[in-house]
């Protein structure tokens, strides 16, 4: 097709004036070599390599010879290797080239990434084993990992922990692949590196925050919860004893509400501290967040070492914390769970721990209690009839029972409503069972409501029937009192119900008025501004200061029924009395005697000038409708 035609016909026009060239110069005898693009019948491009070779006779040229030479596929194959070349060299992933058929496959070639990883140059390395990437720290099972993997020419991908030229440790995510011949055996191994040493640390410290507290540094919930199911699970198969002691620190809260979270935090790092000084090694100490610490004591040698671990931590606790310039103080209470044999649910002892805690609360705080079956079906009783007390709120199974006061010459001078609970299922609970759980829970809000506005409204029925001067005494408990809306919700519970302020006597303890007194004393005098009368109720058994009394705008004490109990017999207890009842009197204030069951003490506190009396001896607490008989 194409004899007796020109080349010009078949290379582009603008190679032309080129291809002329490099003819004329063979034509002088030199001969030319140059390589160009032309396109076949079909459109496809190829590059072909044109010699040029001048025919020379008798030293005459007479005529040029031409070579054309495809070249597609070798320039297809040299621009595949510099694509390569490049790749290689640009990767931010360090490679190296192995030699698989010498012996310990030496390092024939690497990139610049891996000479920024690990800080050795080309030359450094050529002709090694990647066997000096490995430190103290590599694991000897990843390093034989590797080794199989070379052996047997197969891939390989791990993360192992290799070292740089510094001896600085680096996570590396390494692959090594073999490169095989056409008969299927290796002749290179081609690793591909990759530094997560970042990564790995990010993940570490994702893993340690989960697993840890951000404040102190120690274990939280999670890592405990853990720790306890392995060693419970070791204990088990020793046939040892471990146990759990819950720390809870005491009032805590004012440190946090009266200095700041800085100085309440800075405590707590103080704590965990002292306690990590005062464990073993091998024992687990977690924070639960708060001030709640929990301390795990593997293989006990004795079960009474449990409880010298937790003496000598409330010791520890007990001394002075000195933060910036406050020196505080501050006590625990400590409950102890101890593992037996028929354990099944390691999360038990937790549990038990944290009851035995809250019995040492109850005990006075700054002790100890070891958990007993005994407290825990006490405190499941007190679960139990929380659940239900919400359901006697809901249901209103209360209601109000109403003993009379009496003055001296036996004429009514007011009533104390007392509440009372008639369980459906389990007939009447003490009120001395049931209000210390209103007050923990909160509940004591909504049931002191009641109380106030079942007695207002019985009061005034009862009005007709009574002197001017006779009040309904209603009991203020401490979170009632101290809420910021207390002034505003008695106002509009007195508005709803109709009845007069002056009608009105509430009963405080001493502990409520000491607590936040500056607070207090301005709610007594909004209190007294509105006309409703204070009385001090149980006074003797709380802080027994008599020198505060000048300072409370208050009108009556009651003197608590254990000094009256005894007063017939007791020399002191009538001394109390007496001293009581006549500073009461030099302050202007009524006295009210509780608890008056017999004869004798009645006439000895008449004897004593008191002013009203109320017990047994005169009326017992009863309900509205058998009030109002014994009225009439």
């Amino acid at each position: 097709d194409i004899i007796g035609s020109h080349l010009y016909t078949m290379v582009p026009t603008e190679q032309c004036e080129a291809i002329n060239d490099a003819f004329s110069h063979a034509l002088t005898g030199i001969a030319q070599r140059f390589e160009i693009e032309i396109a076949s019948r079909s459109g496809d491009l190829h590059y072909v390599d044109i010699s040029f070779l001048p025919t020379v006779v008798m030293d005459n040229v007479v005529g040029v010879y031409g070579v054309v030479k495809e070249m597609t596929a070798l320039r297809h194959n040299e621009a595949q290797l510099r694509i390569f070349q490049r790749s290689l060299e640009a990767s931010s992933n360090g490679v190296l080239i192995c030699e698989a058929r010498s012996d310990d496959f030496p390092i024939i070639y690497v990139n610049p990434a891996f000479v920024e990883i690990t800080g050795y140059e080309l030359e450094e390395v050529q002709n090694r084993n990647c066997r000096f990437l490995q430190g103290p720290d590599t694991d000897p099972a990843q390093i034989n990992d590797i080794r199989q993997a070379l052996v047997q020419q197969r891939d390989i991908s791990l993360t192992i922990r290799n070292y740089r030229k510094d001896g600085r440790a680096f996570w590396n995510n390494v692959f090594i692949s073999p490169v095989r011949a056409n008969d299927g055996h290796a002749t290179h191994f081609v690793g591909v590196i990759n530094d997560i040493s970042e990564y790995k640390d990010h993940e570490n410290e994702l893993a340690f925050h989960a697993t840890h507290d951000a404040l102190t540094g120690l274990g939280n919930r999670a890592l405990f919860e853990d720790r306890l199911q392995h060693d419970v699970d070791l204990a088990r198969r020793h046939h040892q004893q471990l146990a759990v002691l819950f720390i809870d620190l005491d009032e805590f809260k004012p440190i946090n509400d009266t200095l700041g979270h800085a100085v309440g935090d800075q405590v707590l790092i103080h704590v965990a501290r002292r306690l990590e000084e005062a464990i073993r090694p091998s024992d687990t100490l977690c924070r639960f967040g708060g001030d709640e610490f929990v301390l795990l004591l593997p293989d006990l040698d004795d079960p009474h070492h449990a409880q010298e671990v937790a003496e000598r931590l409330l010791l520890e606790l007990a001394q002075p914390y000195r933060i910036d310039r406050h020196e505080l103080y501050l006590s625990a209470s400590i409950g102890i769970a101890l593992s037996d044999e028929a354990l099944e649910n390691p999360a038990a002892l937790l549990q038990q721990a944290d009851m035995a805690m809250y019995k040492a609360k109850q005990q006075g705080r700054n002790t100890l209690q070891t958990f007993t079956y005994d407290i825990n079906q006490k405190l499941t009783q007190r679960v139990t009839l929380r659940n239900d007390l919400q359901e006697a709120i809901t249901q209103e199974q209360f209601e109000l029972h109403y003993q009379p006061l009496l003055t001296r010459d036996g004429d009514i001078h007011g009533f104390e409503a007392l509440v009372r609970w008639n369980h459906p299922v389990k007939g009447p609970i003490s009120p001395g069972l049931f209000i210390p759980i209103a007050e923990e829970t909160g509940q004591i809000i909504g049931l002191s409501q009641w109380v106030m506005e079942r007695a207002a409204k019985d009061f005034l029925k009862l009005q007709p029937l009574l002197p001017n001067h006779c009040r309904m005494a209603v009991n203020l408990s401490p979170m009632q009192f101290h809420r910021p809306s207390f002034l505003s919700s008695l106002r509009k519970t007195l508005e709803v119900t109709g009845l007069p302020p002056t009608a009105l006597e509430l009963e405080l303890t001493e502990g409520t008025l000491m607590n936040d007194t500056e607070a207090a004393i301005d709610t007594l005098h909004a209190l007294r501004g509105m006309g409703i009368s204070i009385a001090i109720d149980d006074f003797g058994t709380g802080f027994s200061s008599l020198s505060y009394l000048r300072h409370l705008p208050i009108d009556k004490i009651k003197i608590d029924r254990s000094f009256i109990l005894n007063i017939v017999e007791s020399s002191k207890d009538a001394a109390v009395v007496q001293g009581i009842i006549a500073l009461a009197h030099h302050l202007e204030l009524n006295v009210v005697a509780e608890g008056v069951e017999t004869s004798a003490q009645q006439q000895h506190l008449l004897a004593l000038n008191c002013d009203v009396l109320q017990g047994f001896l005169f009326a017992k607490p009863m309900p509205f409708e058998p009030l109002t008989h014994w009225l009439a």
